[in-house]
């Protein structure tokens, strides 16, 4: 009997591995291996790399590309990247943002293990499923390796990570201790370690900015970190930094007292990347709604023209429907009716008729109130934003 269960379960299986890709069935690259890696049939200089596994799926991403889709239309070209699945013996050494080379085995180089480079993938996720371990999923153009067995490998240089990760956790600790000049030398040490490493550059642009005087060398750090926020080694703190991100050059930008281009061009770009990682995320809509506010007033006083002044309209509908999502996530936050006050109040200034007017006036009055409500004593209202509410509170007939 139990021989004829098993008989009948292996029946029923052999149908589901045929559905398996035939390279995790076979391929048994050695993770952790030295592999040298050729650009080229013909070259002599091999790169030295690690293998981290073998490449067990590929097919297409489930999207295109915005721009790119009426470019792909119109030559008839599938142009969305490949999507690459590998199996890997753990996550160790591997994260969100990497680089992985594919290498071709090739049998003319068994002296060196592993071949040719056939491809290179965006490292996408890492993750653990229950039947078949972690895997790694990627991002990348691969038209060479087609059904060919492929491993994938990571540049020697590249294990230094853990090293810098370590560091930077040498770095946490004295922050916590308050010693923060022991913390910089180690974030320091960190970033010397992986230079691209997003969390270090975060952290040691954190404690300049604690400090009070280094302004520009927080700035820096944090560019350095939004420039590789790929790299993150969470997506949670990834969110972190991007609202941080969002509150210092706010910030910066007000310590200026000055336009700065390279803070308004950046600004918009931060805010979107905050909203996609997280939609349901208050503060993203909060300072999304901020920042559009601010762009909208910079347009307004700049030279007036057809095209200026479609922007300041587009502006304008920008900050109102930001303004209408964070209002949905929470409404009893007193920044939040401020600058909603100081929207309505602008924009009570510029209505062009009697509707506009009393609908701007309206929107001032509850959200006056609301600001008078949330207002716990900590800050205090602008005496120019009160009069504004007590003026439209006095047109409306609430006052005498």
């Amino acid at each position: 009997m139990p021989i004829e269960i098993l008989v009948r379960a292996f029946a029923y299986l052999i149908p589901f591995f045929f559905l398996l890709p035939f390279s995790f069935l076979f391929a048994q690259a050695a993770e952790g291996q030295l592999a040298f890696a050729f650009r080229s049939q013909g070259s002599l200089n091999p790169s030295r790399m690690i293998i981290v596994g073998d490449v067990v799926g590929v097919e297409k991403a489930s999207y295109f590309e915005a721009d790119k889709h009426k470019i792909a239309a119109e030559l008839q070209v599938d142009t969305r990247p490949d999507t690459v699945t590998i199996k890997v013996q753990s996550d160790k050494g591997l994260r969100p943002g990497q680089t992985l080379y594919l290498l071709e085995k090739n049998s003319d180089h068994r002296t060196y293990r592993d071949g040719n480079i056939v491809g290179e993938i965006t490292v996408k996720s890492v993750f653990k499923t229950t039947f078949f371990g972690w895997q790694v999923r990627g991002e990348g153009y691969l038209r060479l390796i087609e059904d060919r067995p492929v491993s994938a490998a990571l540049p020697l240089d590249t294990t230094k990570y853990e090293e810098a990760v370590l560091f930077k956790k040498q770095g946490d600790y004295f922050v916590a201790k308050g010693k923060m000049d022991e913390a910089i030398r180690m974030y320091k040490k960190s970033i010397s370690l992986d230079t691209k490493y997003p969390d270090s550059h975060f952290a040691l642009g954190k404690v300049h900015w604690l400090d009070g005087e280094g302004y520009v060398s927080a700035a820096n750090e944090f560019n350095l970190a939004w420039k590789n926020k790929e790299r993150f080694s969470n997506q949670q703190e990834k969110m972190i930094f991007l609202l941080e991100y969002m509150r210092f050059l706010l910030y910066y930008y007000k310590i200026e007292l000055k336009e700065n281009p390279n803070t308004f061009k950046i600004l918009p770009e931060v805010a979107k990347e905050t909203r996609i990682s997280d939609p349901k995320n208050f503060e993203a809509w909060l300072y999304s709604f901020e920042i559009s506010f601010l762009q909208f007033k910079r347009a307004s006083n700049m030279a007036s023209g057809i095209d200026n002044r479609k922007e300041m309209e587009r502006l304008r509908e920008e900050a109102q429907s930001h303004l209408d999502k964070a209002l949905s996530i929470k409404k009893s936050d007193y920044y939040l009716h401020k600058l909603a006050c100081e929207f309505y109040h602008s924009r009570l200034k510029d209505a062009t008729n009697d509707k506009e007017r009393l609908d701007y006036r309206t929107k001032l009055i509850d959200h006056g109130k609301l600001l008078r409500i949330y207002n716990t004593g900590d800050s205090e209202i602008p005496d120019e934003l009160l009069d504004a509410i007590r003026r439209a509170e006095k047109e409306a007939g609430l006052l005498r």
